[in-house]
């Protein structure tokens, strides 16, 4: 690159992501001729959540590394530690799986690491609540047809809209007719249709 003369040279290039590079080729976000060099042999490791029955295994190893690289005696993974380890989703993989590790065995004060010490319930429930705010229309139902999914949709509002004005009205139903400015007996319908009575 930028020489006058050829360099002999001998390397491998190892390169990995976590994006799907077909599909980006494809969508024009990647370059087509850098795919091509550097696909030679793809290896696909999946995520660390398909293969649960590593996290022990390599749970393990991080501890034996952090144990030595913080000069602190063996510790030992208590089985309610490692059921949690195994059953959590690891969003962040095996990187998230080292640091929530490394952080264990600084936090242990005796020979074994118990659940407390990986602090994976609090992750969970922020997993939980970011999956609780994500875009509603996420968890809509949007198959068949345009006619089909469109009355799914409606149906779905049109029923909360009216549990809403009940509880709001006190369940008072000539109350909640007004505050959705429908007449009481489409109310009353729609309380039959919905299963609200």
């Amino acid at each position: 690159m930028g020489g006058t003369s050829p360099l002999q040279v001998d390397v491998r290039v190892v390169a990995a992501t976590n994006r799907n590079l077909k599909a980006a080729v494809a969508a024009r976000q990647y370059r087509e001729d850098l795919y091509f060099r550097l696909s030679v042999f793809p290896v696909t490791i999946p995520p660390l959540r398909e293969r649960s029955s590593d996290i022990a295994t390599l749970a393990r190893y991080f501890i034996e590394k952090y144990c030595r690289d913080l000069n602190k005696k063996p510790l030992i993974l208590a089985p309610a530690a490692e059921e949690e380890l195994r059953t959590y989703p690891w969003p962040g993989n095996v990187r998230e799986l080292q640091n929530c590790i490394e952080r264990s065995v600084i936090l242990t004060d005796g020979d074994t690491i118990h659940p407390r010490h990986l602090n994976l319930s609090f992750r969970a429930a922020a997993a939980q609540l970011a999956t609780e705010q994500a875009s509603p229309w996420d968890k809509i139902d949007l198959s068949g047809t345009l006619a089909e999914a469109s009355r799914r949709v409606n149906g779905e509002v049109e029923r909360r809209k009216i549990e809403r004005a009940l509880k709001d009205a006190a369940g008072n139903r000539a109350r909640a007719a007004d505050m959705l400015q429908v007449n009481f007996k489409v109310l009353t319908s729609k309380l039959r249709e919905y299963g609200l009575e």
